[in-house]
């Protein structure tokens, strides 16, 4: 069986999207007025993998248009994104990370006291957040397990004091999940998606929060021993698809989903960069993306260094390349210096 995936190309911003789109020359992206693509690289994935881009003003020469997936598929690269938790995803939203850890790998054990979480998460919001993402566990290369006990006893009462705004949990446990919602959790942010506690889909699908599936492979104490995949943004693809699949067939809406490839977990260099740099295929999901690269290792393998606090510059040139393929949401630790790299990137290609 051949399985048939398409990823957007040529992108176009601004005026030029907008005219483009005007002469059917190209497509919006996600129904954005800024972002238009006017190819599409199809790749067909048998036994062998094989390529062909196609111009949109194309289309309708290519012999698999006549496929309702292929439709579908270049419908879900086109089709405007409905509003998450009333944000409008017609440009980036940020997602300020607040580890309440001890061992988290950039700022461990630095919002370890709740009275220090709290102040941190209040400067996060007013250099521009959106979403807080709250998590008591560090799931880090090598990171130790956490009980739930004393997960809870981190993050519950950080959760239940910001509840006002858009909170996220970032948790891999049901029980966790269960009581980050009472306590006023909006989204769950399982680095698992769903596969670590049996329990965690039957969490979601009663009380139907909004979720962030983020691709990982093994766990903390092996994900980074040698990860292998067949190719490692279409085997990616296939198991958030799978999960996006399952959930919407066992009941949740399909717009309380976000899709993360998972940048750092379970992967090596070349392929954190192969994804990065092929992210819009995500696209064709018909979900929002979110892309968490924030000052990972990947910067400290190209740039050769290994202090932490120095990767901004590399979490901003990762978070510009996904923006500029589209991407709808970014979990980073700089907020500030973030949204000043995406309204500079605007102004300079929304000409």
């Amino acid at each position: 069986m051949v399985k048939v995936y398409v990823r957007p190309l040529e992108f176009a911003y601004g005026s030029d999207a907008k005219h483009l789109v005007k002469s059917k020359i190209a497509k919006k992206l996600c129904g954005r007025e800024d972002i238009s693509f006017s190819a599409v690289e199809v790749i067909l994935r048998g036994k062998k993998i094989k390529k062909q881009t196609i111009k949109i003003s194309n289309l309708n020469k290519f012999k698999n248009l006549k496929s309702n997936n292929f439709k579908k598929l270049i419908s879900n690269l086109a089709t405007k994104r409905k509003s998450y938790l009333g944000l409008s995803l017609n440009k980036p939203k940020l997602c300020g990370i607040l580890n309440i850890t001890p061992d988290s790998f950039s700022d461990g054990g630095k919002y370890y006291k709740q009275n220090s979480a709290i102040k941190h998460a209040q400067k996060l919001l007013n250099d521009g957040a959106d979403i807080i993402d709250i998590g008591g566990e560090s799931t880090r290369p090598g990171a130790e397990f956490v009980s739930i006990e004393e997960e809870k006893k981190r993050i519950l009462n950080v959760i239940k004091n910001l509840k006002k705004f858009k909170v996220s949990a970032d948790t891999r446990k049901a029980e966790i999940m269960i009581d980050s919602i009472k306590n006023g959790a909006k989204i769950i942010n399982d680095v698992s998606a769903l596969e670590f506690d049996k329990n965690s889909i039957n969490v979601i699908l009663k009380f139907k929060p909004n979720i962030i599936l983020n691709h990982s492979k093994g766990t903390p104490q092996t994900m980074q021993k040698s990860p292998k995949y067949k190719n490692v943004v279409l085997d990616i693809y296939d198991f958030l698809e799978n999960k996006i699949n399952l959930l919407v067939q066992l009941g949740l809406k399909k717009d309380k989903i976000i899709i993360d490839p998972g940048i750092g977990f379970g992967k090596n260099l070349n392929h954190n960069l192969k994804l990065m740099s092929n992210i819009g295929i995500f696209h064709a999901l018909g979900c929002p993306i979110m892309l968490g690269s924030s000052r990972k290792s990947f910067i400290a393998k190209v740039m050769k260094t290994k202090v932490t606090k120095d990767r901004i510059g590399g979490t901003i040139a990762s978070v510009l390349t996904g923006a500029n393929q589209g991407v709808q949401f970014f979990r980073v630790h700089d907020i500030a210096a973030t949204k000043e790299a995406l309204s500079i990137n605007k102004s300079l290609i929304n000409i």
